[in-house]
């Protein structure tokens, strides 16, 4: 197995160590040096109270779809964790199936800096948020950065 190959398999051990990517019903469904898929479905636990999605399930997979793809691009051994993110929340999200990309926009040699979109794929594709993230290379055990 190459080390790419490995680093991926690690990341989606990682990813499904998350508690709380399974309690909002989050699925990495792609993973690739500097790239990262999430689906998920709407569930009534994830709305407010105007029947929309809730922007805080939004920003929280968006920064998992981001920290993955950094993870991904980060030294064997390392770990990533963010230290700031901007959403852009575009529409409200109505549908009921939604997807999260995570994308390397760079990669340094202590910070990662990854954007990514959050789109309904049900019942028709729409943007419905952006995001901007930084995020820190660490090693196991040690704060990042």
């Amino acid at each position: 197995m190459t080390g790419a190959a490995l680093r991926l398999q690690e990341l989606r051990a990682s990813f499904a160590r998350q508690s709380f990517m399974s309690t909002l019903g989050a699925e990495l469904v792609e993973a690739e040096a500097g790239r990262v898929r999430i689906v998920w479905r709407r569930q009534a636990a994830l709305l407010q109270q105007h029947g929309y999605l809730h922007a805080g399930v939004v920003a929280s997979i968006l920064d998992s779809a981001c920290g993955y793809a950094a993870f991904a691009m980060a030294p064997a051994g390392h770990e990533v964790l963010t230290v700031e993110f901007k959403t852009s929340l575009l529409r409200p999200a109505s549908g009921t199936a939604f997807e999260a990309v995570g994308r390397v926009v760079k990669a340094g040699r202590n910070l990662v800096f990854c954007s990514g979109e959050a789109r309904e794929t049900t019942p028709a594709s729409r943007l419905i948020a952006t995001m901007t993230s930084t995020l820190a290379i660490g090693e196991p055990g040690r704060n990042a950065g």
